[in-house]
């Protein structure tokens, strides 16, 4: 009878919660997405499952990634076997966060939207929901909350906020809710590898960002810190800065020339304040309830052209600026999602951007070549300044001794600083004549007759079955 009683008392609460998981939604989605070595190529079409829950408006939150390069998505709620085409809505890759919907008549009559709430404390439970691989139910796990701080997320490379849970998020559970008191406290989206049942989830405050930022209908993502800085614990540096000892905060040693007239601020000034928020010198800020986070942060939860008063000491002098909140001009962009590659075809010579995506074509970051990855995390000097490289030489007699040229930076063609894959294509197209002389960063020169290069360019289009010797973002 005692056992009978302690069965029923575990079931029941069950029960009664059992209402609050008919807003998670399994998604499926049909995807296929560019291969950006063979730039007018697609991969094979990839099926995968994810999850999401319904908020207010008719609206499914799930993961960015789960939706990316979609060709067909549809979605399944709780108790009903038919699926649903779906659209996106809106998505921002940065945070891996997208908005679906479904236009059938009635798919959302009966599902109550859940609730969003911040963060709870450190060590509290969460309860993670959704449809991991390996069946069509709603899956639960529980965990503890443990950590919160800054972390890459994997699918955009930017660094935001992100929650620590013991709870296992396994695939499919992508874009399934962490719940606490009834309640959405953060979306999951990416496990550990090197560790077990260590699964992050994405805090409310970051989606509450991202709808935020929807509502004047158009995404300008998170800003940046807009400067390079270096830490002050050493105590020699802080007195040459001509610091007081109750003073901390970080070195600015770059501003992009890009941010100039929006960042009032130059290298050799000492960062105290962002916000009314004391720096330590180790570049961390006190969030309260135990939480020490990187004073990035301060900017990151602001909206992208947000006014920000930032405390500086500047040649001994104490004062205030007021900054505006922006996009650091990376001169290699963090990977881009839902859109094709940009190409250029000449005489079997192909050129693109040097991307993240690009390098991501190697398995392993540590074999892309050190002449483009040293690029990483540096600056444009230019609105919209970009690395072209060589990707190959796809062969042809006219490129002769140029074969094996390959993931090598342009410097120059026929003398000109090359800036943009727009603008090789157009140096290029607008010869007539003559010899192209193509210059690499690493000094090597690639000469073609132009009229040569012309006639070898349908040639070894039809060899290769390309449909076209540039993307369709440099079409007239």
């Amino acid at each position: 009878m005692l056992h009978r009683i302690l069965v029923l008392s575990f079931v029941l609460p069950m029960l009664l919660a059992a209402g609050e998981y008919d807003a998670v939604v399994k998604i499926f989605s049909v995807s296929s997405r560019p291969n950006f070595y063979l730039p007018w190529q697609n991969f094979s079409q990839r099926n995968a499952s994810a999850s999401g829950f319904v908020i207010e408006g008719k609206r499914i939150i799930t993961n960015a990634h789960a939706v990316s390069y979609p060709t067909f998505i549809t979605v399944r709620k709780p108790g009903d076997q038919t699926r649903y085409p779906a659209r996106v809505v809106s998505v921002n890759h940065e945070c891996d966060l997208a908005i679906l919907t479904v236009d059938a008549p009635g798919f959302f009559d009966g599902i109550p939207p859940m609730e969003l709430a911040d963060l709870p404390p450190l060590q509290s439970s969460v309860s993670v929901i959704g449809y991991p691989v390996g069946g069509d139910n709603v899956s639960i796990t529980s965990g503890v909350l443990s950590r919160i701080e800054p972390r890459r997320y994997s699918h955009s490379g930017k660094q935001l906020l992100a929650a620590q849970v013991d709870a296992a998020i396994n695939p499919g559970n992508s874009g399934g809710p962490a719940m606490h008191g009834g309640k959405v406290v953060g979306i999951a989206f990416q496990g550990a590898a090197s560790a077990q049942n260590i699964g992050y989830i994405i805090p409310c405050s970051v989606l509450k960002h991202f709808l935020k930022d929807l509502e004047d209908g158009r995404i300008d993502g998170f800003p940046d810190v807009p400067f390079r800085s270096e830490p002050l614990e050493n105590p020699d540096l802080r007195r040459s800065l001509k610091m007081k000892k109750e003073m901390s905060g970080v070195l600015v040693i770059e501003l992009p020339e890009l941010l100039k007239q929006e960042v009032p601020l130059q290298p050799g000034d000492v960062v105290l304040k962002v916000d009314g928020r004391n720096i330590a010198n180790d570049g961390t800020i006190d969030f309260g309830q135990g939480k020490v986070l990187f004073f990035g942060c301060l900017f990151w939860e602001q909206q992208l052209g947000t006014a920000l008063p930032v405390t500086i000491l500047r040649d001994g002098v104490e004062k205030i600026v007021e900054t505006k909140t922006v996009k650091f001009p990376f001169r290699v962009p963090n990977q881009l999602y839902d859109r094709n590659p940009s190409y250029y075809l000449a005489g079997g010579i192909v050129f693109t951007p040097l991307t993240i995506n690009y390098m991501s074509t190697w398995k392993n970051i540590d074999q892309v070549p050190d002449e483009l990855a040293v690029n990483l995390g540096k600056s444009r000097n230019l609105p919209d300044e970009e690395i072209v490289v060589i990707s190959m030489v796809l062969a042809d007699e006219v490129n002769l001794g140029y074969q094996r040229v390959g993931a090598d930076i342009v410097s120059t063609v026929n003398g000109v600083k090359i800036t943009s894959l727009r603008q090789l294509a157009s140096l290029i197209d607008s010869q007539k004549e003559g010899f192209l002389e193509i210059v690499l960063q690493n000094g090597m020169r690639l000469v073609m007759d132009v009229s040569g290069m012309r006639e070898a360019t349908p040639r070894v289009m039809h060899r290769y079955r390309i449909p076209s010797d540039r993307s369709s973002d440099l079409k007239p």
